[in-house]
Parts: C-alpha cells; sequence; structure tokens
C-alpha cells in the first residue's frame, strides 16, 4: 500500500516532531523550576512579614526582585514594580510611629497597609 520510502519518510518526520515537542516542554519545565526556585525564599519571608509585620526581608531581596521582575512576562511587569514600591513605602519612616514605648521599642502606624503590600507582591510569587 505505502512505498519504502514514503514509510521512512513519514517515520523521521514523526520522530522530529517528537523531538521539538520534547525539547520544548523540557525547556519549559527548567524555566518554571528556575522561577519557583528563585521566588521560594523571599516568598516564605514575605508569609513571615504578613504574619509579623514588625519583621522585615532580610538579604538581597532588592536583586532577587529585580531577578524576579526580568523574568516575568512583559504586561505584569509594571505592576509588580509598583507593589515593590508600595511594600518599600509601607516600610518606610512614614509609616513608623513616632512614639517610642517604654522599653525602647517603636511600631507603625498602619500594620495593615503593609500586610496589603506583602498580599500585592504575593499575588506575582505564585509558584507556577
Amino acid at each position: 500500500m505505502f512505498s519504502t520510502e514514503i514509510t521512512i519518510s513519514f517515520s523521521l518526520i514523526i520522530a522530529l516532531v517528537g523531538y521539538l515537542v520534547y525539547n520544548r516542554l523540557s525547556i519549559d519545565r527548567d524555566r518554571r523550576r528556575e522561577f519557583n526556585d528563585l521566588i521560594n525564599p523571599i516568598r516564605s519571608e514575605l508569609l513571615s512579614v504578613k504574619n509579623n509585620p514588625r519583621s522585615g526581608l532580610t538579604g538581597t531581596w532588592g536583586i532577587a526582585l529585580s531577578i524576579i521582575c526580568e523574568k516575568l512576562p512583559f504586561w505584569k511587569r509594571k505592576g509588580f514594580n509598583r507593589a515593590i514600591e508600595n511594600y518599600k513605602k509601607s516600610k518606610s519612616s512614614e509609616n513608623i510611629n513616632t512614639n517610642i514605648d517604654g522599653m525602647g521599642g517603636w511600631s507603625y502606624k498602619d500594620a495593615e497597609w503593609i500586610v496589603h503590600a506583602v498580599n500585592d507582591l504575593l499575588k506575582y510569587l505564585k509558584p507556577k
């Protein structure tokens, strides 16, 4: 029914298409793993800040967030940068209560502002 040349050609084309699809899926899987490995430390720190607004991000979180921004699709970057700026403002001196308690401690005027800022950041840091 089919000639040998057509059968061999068809088999080679199917093998090539299978290889290309597998390669593409592997690249996507590696990108997801890299993104998840990048966001997991920041995400866990943000969750702890959400539970205790007086704590803050440690280490080089600014660098990590800029790398994450590069990995996001271009249509999400502006919102992500806005969420970062909102978080920075919520933790700035603008939100610190100037009344120091008897123990020398300080507090934030609006802890809910910090929680909302963290929630906005977490929207962009969902594992894939």
